[in-house]
């Protein structure tokens, strides 16, 4: 893949901090662009951004995620590889990223997923940073291990793709449970046992849902719950503390906004997750941060 041109729409702190982490590639053309302009450097046009781009980073939420995939579709360069760190559920379909993305790009470009630990604020200190690149073909991975080899960010490969999609919406959602375990100050001996149950049930529901059961056990699962919900940086944790220290929250994070379109899937299939649904419910209010004991124990 010629690294030519590198894009990242999104200049929120993920989009910034990939940005600060390829600064070091003298060698390729960046360029990071925002709906807001207040948030770039120098103001241009998205059609502009995109021009001659051949790998762009699209880093918005999940409830942003298709329309801004619609506004970059007919501005892409041939053969342009679309890498999506989004982790979320579409509210009114249930989509994963990597559904609404195969909507958008089926026909014009290839799409791959990257996720994991990969917390912004350190990203920008300069802390080793991890993730799992999740696309059709192996080749993707190895072009962007390319493209980050002098960076502090290492990757991965799986072509397990949905699975890495559903892992990503599962991380959050338990990261919201671990979150609540550190606030209610259970130790960490059970926090070391939530995580193992988390695991257990975050594989049972990738593999219910069409994907492999080791996806769980990747950076995009096991290692982007644990970086998620014991960070003070993470709105999925604060989320946690949020409602063991008051019953109430106020925090808006990924995995919050999932947690409804989440239970209609497991809903829907008959899927059994007793932490994932306590999280669910203690969140809507319908039960207190003590029956995530019960749901673990």
């Amino acid at each position: 893949m010629d690294m030519g041109k590198i894009a990242i729409i999104g200049a929120g702190n993920f989009g910034s901090a990939l940005a600060h982490i390829l600064s070091i590639r003298s060698d390729i053309m960046g360029a990071l662009w925002d709906s807001d302009s207040a948030k770039m450097q120098k103001p241009e046009t998205l059609q502009s951004v995109l021009s001659g781009a051949t790998v762009i980073f699209l880093c918005v939420p999940s409830w942003s995620l298709r329309s801004a995939g619609e506004s970059i579709a007919p501005l892409l360069s041939p053969g342009a590889t679309v890498i999506s760190p989004t982790k979320g559920l579409e509210e009114k379909t249930n989509k994963t990223s990597d559904e609404v993305l195969t909507d958008i790009f089926a026909d014009n470009a290839t799409v791959a997923l990257l996720h994991g630990p990969m917390l912004a604020a350190e990203m920008m200190e300069g802390l080793p940073s991890f993730a799992t690149v999740a696309s059709a073909s192996q080749s993707t991975c190895t072009d962007l291990q390319e493209l980050f080899a002098r960076t502090t960010l290492t990757l991965e490969y799986s072509s397990d793709v949905h699975g890495v999609a559903l892992a990503g919406v599962l991380k959050n959602i338990y990261s919201i449970g671990l979150g609540m375990t550190e606030a209610m100050r259970l130790g960490s001996n059970f926090r070391g046992w939530y995580v193992r149950a988390a695991v257990r049930e975050m594989s049972k529901i990738i593999v219910a849902c069409g994907g492999k059961p080791e996806t769980a056990y990747t950076s995009a699962g096991i290692g982007d719950l644990v970086a998620t919900g014991l960070s003070p940086t993470s709105r999925n944790c604060k989320v946690g503390h949020e409602l063991v220290q008051s019953g109430e929250c106020s925090t808006v994070s990924e995995g919050g906004e999932s947690l409804p379109q989440m239970m209609q899937i497991l809903q829907t299939a008959s899927i059994v997750a007793p932490i994932a649904t306590s999280i669910a419910d203690i969140v809507a209010g319908r039960a207190d941060a003590s029956t995530l004991l019960k749901s673990v124990l």
